[in-house]
């Protein structure tokens, strides 16, 4: 569970800004939003609104960025573009960035900090946030490393903290470095790297779920759970089922790129590799299993009046109904696990209708353990029966051009207050301020 994130001087963000979870004293509906996080509490459901521009992508983006930069270790690795930092200032175009993000994981909320720009890290620190005191766990600033030897690993060699300065080198994040090389020596390390490797799902417009044939053929839960929803939706598909073709060397002769993704499934037994622009545009994965290398592709099944089935590839789906199918993973991860979920346009390419059906199961669920943030633009959601008014939050510009973020909860909104109109009529912000458009000649 994100409690809380914060960003400085990245992209339209200046000086420190804040989104964070926590539950408001105003707000009392949907109790069942409200996740123990040990001697926190945190909401499971986030929704930022804002015009074009205002920055609310950004955050994501931002968090995104914190994800890939622990995922490849160094900042080498990872492409960060000259326009990182906020450029409306100049006195911020030669600062460090900074993100900082508070979580909780295996009993423990965790806060871990770092500052950097495109080639060094100058500070990084991770603390066990406590109810009154915080406590160390190391911090490195420049090349020198701080550990808190109270929270070594059984068998840790104290000489290895005396190379430690040498073996890191300034561009890269100790955090993975241990968490990568030396998992055992400080386990509560190796448990916040590992947050940021497994719990935590960031889904940008141009990100795909590229697993789902698998997912959908090896989890009878997920599949019972996609076909009976499904119908629901009114998309024409009566349920989904995955074709199995068993590949050789025969029908994949002369196809490299097949050739390729057989000999890393043979080398990975059940991890399905993902064949894409395959058959239409259609999404496969390449599995060995059994001894046998199978090609799965989804395939939607529409039953037309007379009963008659007809077989349709997904590739010939709406755009919206693919997005929809997509999602389907994510939700059923967030009921069954306690994974968070960060997705950019949530409503891109479905129906208003559809996606807020979609958002209410999930608020309505009593044993949803993950949780949802998402930035959208779909005034539709913005109903109190799906959200508390401390989960939906605005983007907006100040006059530097900078973005603030608050939550609904920061003003007095009666519980019957339809919020949908006073949004739409710029009550609380968040939208665009257009022109007289008689001024433009128009």
């Amino acid at each position: 569970m994100i409690l809380r994130f914060i960003v400085e001087n990245i992209a339209s963000f200046k000086e420190a800004v804040e989104f964070n979870t926590f539950p408001s004293s105003k707000s009392h509906s949907h109790e069942n939003h409200k996740m123990p996080c040990g001697h926190a509490v945190a909401l499971r459901m986030g929704a930022i609104y804002g015009a074009n521009g205002a920055g609310k992508s950004n955050l994501l983006v931002a968090l995104d960025l914190l994800k890939g930069l622990v995922e490849t270790e160094s900042l080498v690795n990872f492409i960060i573009y000259d326009d990182l930092v906020f450029k409306f200032d100049r006195e911020y175009v030669d600062k460090p960035s900074g993100m900082a993000i508070e979580f909780y994981h295996n009993d423990n909320v965790f806060y871990y900090h770092i500052e950097f720009n495109r080639k060094q890290v100058f500070l990084e620190e991770l603390y066990l946030s406590k109810r009154t005191k915080d406590v160390k766990l190391f911090v490195r600033e420049n090349s020198s490393i701080d550990i808190n030897g109270d929270y070594f690993g059984k068998g840790f060699n104290p000489q290895f903290v005396d190379v430690l300065d040498r073996l890191v080198r300034p561009d890269m994040l100790f955090l993975s470095f241990m968490g990568k090389y030396y998992p055992g020596e400080m386990p509560l390390v190796n448990d916040a790297y590992h947050w940021f490797m497994d719990r935590l799902q960031v889904v940008l417009p141009d990100s795909y779920a590229r697993m789902v044939p698998h997912m959908f053929d090896t989890d009878s839960r997920f599949s019972e759970l996609v076909n009976s929803v499904m119908p629901e939706f009114k998309t024409g598909i009566s349920r989904l089922e995955v074709r199995k073709e068993i590949l050789n060397e025969e029908n994949t002769k002369g196809n490299d790129k097949m050739l390729r993704l057989i000999k890393q499934a043979k080398l990975h037994p059940g991890e399905p590799q993902v064949m894409e622009a395959y058959q239409g545009g259609e999404i496969s994965n390449i599995v060995f299993e059994d001894n046998i290398v199978y090609m799965k592709t989804l395939v939607a099944i529409h039953k037309m009046g007379d009963g008659l089935e007809v077989d349709m590839s997904v590739a010939h789906e709406s755009d919206g109904t693919r997005r929809l199918i997509e999602y389907m993973p994510l939700f059923y991860a967030i009921t069954q696990e306690d994974k968070v979920y960060v997705v950019d346009e949530m409503e891109r390419s479905i129906h208003p209708i559809l996606i807020k059906n979609l958002v209410t199961k999930l608020s309505q669920s009593a044993t949803a353990r993950g949780q949802l943030i998402f930035t959208t633009h779909e005034s539709a959601l913005l109903d109190q029966n799906i959200f508390r008014p401390d989960e939906i939050w605005f983007a907006q510009k100040d006059a530097e051009q900078a973005t603030q973020l608050y939550p609904l909860s920061d003003f007095n909104i009666h519980k019957t207050a339809n919020i949908e109109n006073g949004y739409l009529n710029g009550r609380y912000g968040g939208v665009p301020f257009l022109s007289n458009l008689k001024d433009l000649h128009w």
